[in-house]
């Protein structure tokens, strides 16, 4: 995706000072490093652990967003307050740095929030005295994350119909880990990210196959396998197709299925973006197996489903034996 940058300020969270530091002027997008910096940023926000929503109009968030394009940098600080007054209730939220960007994609107007958190990092300093020069090793508590990394958390968002994408985390607020950004910052009900709807998925598939007695692990490779098939044919997750490839002819475990899925809160998602589409056609194109004795094995999904290849035979004692079968060469790798 083509990106263009209009405007981006900097604000700084530090909770160890108290009060957030607000800058005063933008950054200086005639810089290279600032805006491959920011660009990486808002692209890899699209990933499978984003959720995707659209804002409540007349909310507060909604209210301030419509402004940005007209007092950027007071209604950046006053967006950063605003999301600040919630997380600083937070016992374990860490410091971190804020980036308000407003930018053009597809010729549409966008805003962007993206916190990225402190990490420690090691860095010289010099200093003179008069005995001379001391160069010393320190620890620097204010590093960023690099480019190739994702904002901690952030949310893009459509200007012009205020749908938006959101990454958030979990933290502790009053002795309980929750999410905070989507319920009390925005005040808006995202859909559940491809990441959540996966998970629920599995934990359902596993539970039915277990009433059927079907092999858990088979019904996980049914489950990796519909994933991928479906992201990849129609870029988007359907219930009904995951139902029926993973309990095949079995018309009341779909049924099943499908039911238990929703109750527990999948949730049907628009066609995924291309960028999320391919990172999850490679993380779902193979089986990892952890198996009791120690040993995990990385299979690709076309592998795992060649009785030539591998082989899955149940033992009397309960046990599974493992075959793999026709290798020609054996790599190991340091």
């Amino acid at each position: 995706m083509d990106i263009y940058l209009k405007k981006a300020i900097l604000h700084i969270i530090d909770r160890q000072s108290g009060d957030p530091v607000y800058s005063q002027m933008e950054l200086d997008l005639t810089t290279e490093y600032i805006r491959d910096y920011l660009t990486k940023k808002i692209q890899k926000l699209a990933s499978a652990q984003t959720k995707t929503g659209s804002l409540v109009v007349g909310s507060a968030f909604e209210a301030l967003a419509s402004q940005a394009q007209n007092d950027f940098v007071q209604v950046s600080e006053q967006l950063v307050a605003r999301w600040y007054d919630v997380y600083s209730q937070s016992e374990d939220a860490p410091s971190a740095d804020v980036f308000v960007v407003l930018y053009e994609l597809d010729t549409k107007m966008q805003l962007a929030f993206l916190k990225v958190n402190y990490n420690d990092g090691f860095t010289h300093f010099v200093d003179s005295s008069e005995s001379g020069l001391n160069n010393q090793l320190i620890i620097n508590r204010a590093i960023l994350a690099g480019k190739s990394q994702k904002a901690d958390e952030g949310i893009t968002l459509d200007l012009t119909d205020m749908v938006y994408e959101l990454i958030e985390k979990k933290y502790t607020f009053s002795g309980e880990k929750n999410f905070y950004f989507s319920t009390r910052v925005i005040e808006s009900q995202p859909i559940p990210s491809l990441e959540e709807n996966v998970k629920v998925i599995k934990k359902v598939a596993e539970k039915i196959g277990k009433k059927f007695e079907a092999a858990s692990h088979d019904v996980v490779a049914d489950v990796k396998d519909a994933v991928y098939e479906a992201i990849e044919e129609n870029g988007q997750l359907e219930v009904k197709e995951v139902a029926q490839k993973v309990f095949k002819d079995n018309i009341t475990a779909q049924m099943a299925f499908e039911e238990e899925v929703v109750e527990k809160g999948f949730v049907n998602q628009a066609p995924l973006l291309r960028e999320v589409k391919e990172i999850t056609e490679k993380k779902y194109s193979k089986q990892k197996l952890k198996l009791s004795n120690g040993i995990e094995l990385i299979v690709p999904l076309d592998v795992y489903r060649d009785p030539n290849l591998i082989e899955f035979t149940n033992n009397p004692d309960g046990t599974i034996s493992v075959m793999i079968k026709n290798v020609e060469d054996v790599i190991n790798r340091l």
